[in-house]
């Protein structure tokens, strides 16, 4: 009889994965995760080893607009790799820019891409910007990670996952929310809001989960000179597990950049 239940157990399990249904499912305890957020403890976000945490932070805007008839796609794009400093919430550096334009990017015939990809750049993060350390400039991206206060009154559209699915939570806003959450420190003019989500992507190891994405995206549109223009931003963070010898490359970078 035990040996009859083992091969229907199996039987079960090899038609869930095949269906892509998982028969064993279990629930993200996203609470915990949102007031760490909503409390800004980047200690636990970042996983941070004395208050010294990599990470990896890609952000784009696509920008689509009509010329002619025809649709153009614009791309800008900036990736940083830096270390953050949960102390003074502090961060140090590299970016790298790039543009991107693609002609009728629905039509694989008549598609045109055109990019251009920049010589990467030293960057410091203070005082809630980015800042180019040569050049002093503003860097026009936000470490919105930090600034998600809100977060733990909402409850995510998804937050379950089983053996075919990792650990995934997402929150889908809504206007008020968008503005409330994100906004708030995006400054983002629109004319019409289309869509906007926070999705958190985990990894699971000895029954502990572990942060391993966190991207804020949105949709809107504005008319400009009476024509629609539809923008897409995404700002993403891949924090590191392994931070025992951020600190070291902290200062390292630090040294480096500023030849103390």
């Amino acid at each position: 009889m035990k040996k009859l239940f083992s091969i229907l157990l199996m039987l079960l399990l090899m038609i869930g994965m095949m269906s892509g249904c998982s028969l064993i499912v279990k629930e993200v305890h996203y609470k915990k995760i949102a007031e760490d957020l909503n409390q800004k403890k980047m200690d636990k976000i970042l996983y941070a080893v004395d208050g010294y945490a990599n990470y990896d932070q890609t952000f784009f805007i696509v920008t689509t607009y009509k010329v002619n008839g025809k649709k153009k796609e614009e791309k800008n794009k900036i990736n940083i790799s830096g270390i953050y400093n949960t102390n003074d919430n502090t961060a140090i550096g590299t970016g790298q820019k790039s543009y991107e334009m693609t002609d009728n990017p629905e039509t694989s015939k008549e598609r045109m891409v055109k990019d251009n990809k920049q010589p990467s750049f030293n960057l410091k993060y203070l005082n809630n910007q980015y800042i180019n350390i040569k050049t002093k400039e503003p860097v026009d991206v936000q470490f919105t990670f930090d600034k998600l206060q809100g977060i733990e009154k909402l409850k995510p559209d998804h937050y379950e996952y089983g053996l075919d699915e990792p650990p995934f939570v997402n929150y889908a806003l809504n206007e008020k929310e968008f503005n409330e959450i994100i906004n708030d420190d995006l400054k983002i003019k629109y004319d019409k809001f289309k869509d906007a989500s926070i999705s958190i992507s985990l990894s699971e190891d000895k029954n502990k989960l572990y942060i391993d994405n966190i991207s804020v995206g949105a949709d809107w549109e504005r008319y400009i000179n009476n024509k629609q223009v539809e923008y897409s931003l995404v700002n993403d963070i891949y924090p590191s597990h392994d931070n025992k010898t951020a600190f070291k490359e902290f200062k390292l970078k630090e040294e480096k950049a500023f030849g103390n």
